[in-house]
Order: structure tokens, then sequence, then C-alpha cells
């Protein structure tokens, strides 16, 4: 009888148009909308590009340790700090107007600098953070320059110590902290899929309700069947959890291979995180539609808003709300299976797999039974004098 009802209620599911629409397409058209718009935006604002600038060099004027020092910014790291254009000064200018460089250097008796102005119409904030970037190399080499001139003419043997001199000492060494996707903005793509996860609360919340005979055609039909109530939702509840988490398993593999979205680990990690958040999403949903005769229309906008609320703390819409939850109101975000998911996936990407990873997962099946429990006590030994 067990495996009867689970047959039978994953083919109610498969027929479920609208569920599979929300498990399979609204992921995958919004996680497409979330790549174009958040896609390039790391790329543009945050990483480092290489920055064109012009040289000018006025009546063939030359500076020997100034063009020595542009040379090993462009062919001595990766990727080059500039990309020189040696041209005219009536060239540069027009070339500066059209955003094409972002300074000019002019080599005559002295070497100067000239960037657009910061107020200029066009100008945003990638290009300023650009232009500061060269007035702080600049700064930096002018006072260098003086440094080492000074000490040449108090002292002419400090000419042969030159190469030590312009030497630069590093104290430290780096060392990476995580190999995870660094970028900001996929932290949406967390959020989407712990949405994802909540809406599997539809089937659960169907699953309480066809087993209830004042709620349902199927569930009076189902009360006077000799299959136990007991064997009959653990059946359902199986096959739903079952049904939803492949539903899912589609938009993160299509995230993944499909637009690149980099999690910083793979799929089995993924997948055991996405059944976590439908374990809780199925459960949540079965104790919504446990609770007494309110409407189904009622229970599913109980669902929805619910959903949406509970990613909406986690950062789905506002990307820096669970910061703020967390320093006004930490315990709500303790609670939010929403953060408890994206967590997970946060923490796999930072850190891998550790303590903090299994505590989330923990929290969420702990979270699954609770509302499973405590919809299982409003529906065990229901009777009914009429329907």
């Amino acid at each position: 009888m067990f495996w009867h009802e689970f047959v039978y209620e994953i083919r109610r599911l498969l027929r479920q148009k609208e569920e599979l629409f929300w498990m399979l397409m609204f992921p995958v058209i919004l996680g497409t909308l979330f790549y174009f718009a958040f896609g390039s935006i790391n790329n543009t604002t945050e990483n480092f590009h290489t920055i064109p600038v012009a040289v000018c060099r006025e009546n063939g004027a030359d500076n020997r340790a100034f063009t020595d020092t542009l040379t090993a910014l462009c062919e001595e790291t990766c990727p080059p700090y500039f990309d020189v254009s040696e041209t005219d000064f009536h060239t540069a200018k027009k070339l500066l107007q059209e955003n094409k460089v972002r300074g000019i250097f002019r080599i005559g008796e002295e070497v100067t600098l000239l960037c657009a102005s910061v107020e200029a119409e066009n100008m945003n904030s990638t290009l300023a953070i650009e232009q500061s970037i060269l007035e702080m190399f600049f700064q930096d080499y002018r006072a260098s320059e003086t440094a080492v001139t000074e000490l040449i003419a108090e002292n002419p043997a400090f000419a042969q110590e030159m190469p030590g001199l312009l030497e630069t000492v590093s104290y430290g060494s780096p060392k990476k902290l995580t190999d995870g996707n660094l970028d900001n903005t996929v932290q949406y793509f967390y959020n989407l899929i712990a949405m994802a996860c909540l809406f599997t609360s539809f089937a659960g919340a169907y699953i309480a309700m066809n087993n209830q005979a004042n709620l349902s055609a199927l569930g009076a039909r189902k009360c006077i069947s000799p299959c136990r109530k007991s064997v009959s939702v653990a059946a359902q509840f199986g096959s739903g959890i079952l049904t939803q988490f492949v539903c899912l398993a589609v938009p993160v593999v299509y995230l993944v291979y499909v637009l690149g979205i980099k999690f910083g680990v793979g799929l089995p990690l993924l997948f055991l995180t996405v059944f976590a958040g439908c374990v809780t999403g199925v459960a949540f949903g079965f104790f919504v539609g446990c609770i007494g005769k309110v409407a189904e229309g009622t229970k599913v906008g109980i669902l929805v808003s619910s959903s949406l609320f509970c990613c909406f703390l986690s950062g789905l819409m506002f990307g820096n709300m669970r910061n703020v939850v967390e320093k006004f109101c930490p315990f709500l975000n303790v609670i939010n299976p929403a953060v408890r998911i994206s967590d997970s996936f946060l923490t796999l990407n930072i850190y891998g797999v550790n303590g903090r990873y299994f505590g989330n997962l923990f929290a969420l099946f702990l979270m699954a039974a609770v509302f499973l429990a405590a919809g299982c006590m409003m529906i065990r030994r229901k009777t009914y004098a009429s329907i």
C-alpha cells in the first residue's frame, strides 16, 4: 500500500502544471534575468582592468626613469597596469575627452599628469577610481623621484646604489584565503534557490489538505480507505520531496552549466543543500495545510507571502537586508529557513565543508521535523460527524 500511494502521488504531482512551472521554469527565468542584470557588475566595478593612458613627449624630451617605470608596469605585471599610447598632445586631449584614455602623461622638463575633471557629465564611478589610481601612482613616483634626487645632490656616491634604492621591498607574503567565488552578486542566486526550495511548500500543503475529509473529496475517500493515514502521509511526503528535489535539480544544473554561475563547490554538495531545503519546504507546507478549516486559497496565500517574506529578509530583493536583520534582530536569521539555505551555499563557497555548514543542515532538518510533528498532531485521529 505504501508504494501504491508513493507512485500515485508522484503521478499526481507530475500532472500539476502550476507546481511544475514554479519549480522548473520560474527559477530558470528569474535566474536568467539575474544573470543579465548582475552578471557583469562585479567584473566592471570590482575587478582590476588595465588602465589606458596617453604619453606625450614635448620637443622630443625624454625621462628615462619614468619611461622605464611605465615599461615595467606594462610588461612585467599580469594583468598590465597601463596600456600606453604614445601620441601628440592634441590627439591625447581628444582621446581623453572621448574617455578612450584615463589620463595624459606629459614628458617635458618635468613629468605632469592631466586627467578629466571628476565633475564631468560623463564621468562615472569606475572612471573616477581609475583616475584615482593614476594620481596615486604619479604622486608615489614624484615622491620617490624627489627623494632620490635630493640624496644624490647631497651625496653623489648614492648614485651607485640606485638599483637598491628603487627596489620595492615586501615584508609579507601573499596568502590566498579561499578558492571560492568572491563575486558578491552570487548571493542573489543563493536566495533564488532558497526561494524555490520554500515554494515546495505548495506540495506539502496539498498533501495535508488531501488527507482531510472536510477539505477535499479525495480526503473524504482516503478517510474511509483501509490504508492507515500514517502510511498514506509518509508515502505522499516522501514522493513530494523526491519530485520537488528532482524538479529543483534542473534549475541548479542550468545555473551552473548554462549560465556559468560559480558556486565554489561541485554538484553533490549543492544537491545536498537543495534536498535539505526541499524537506524543510514540504514540511512547512504540510504544517500550514493542517491548520484548521481555512480555505485552500487562504493557505496558498499564507505560503506565498511567508516564503517571499523569508526570502526578503534573506536578501533576495535587497542584498544587504540580511546584515540589517542581523544587526537589529539576529534571532530572525536563526529561524529563517531562507537564511539557512543561502548561508549554506555561502559557507560552501567561501569556507568549504565545515561545522557551520553542517549546523545549517541540522537547523533545516530540525525545522522540518518540528513542522512535520506539529502537522501530524493536528490531523491524527481526526473524526467527522458529517462530511
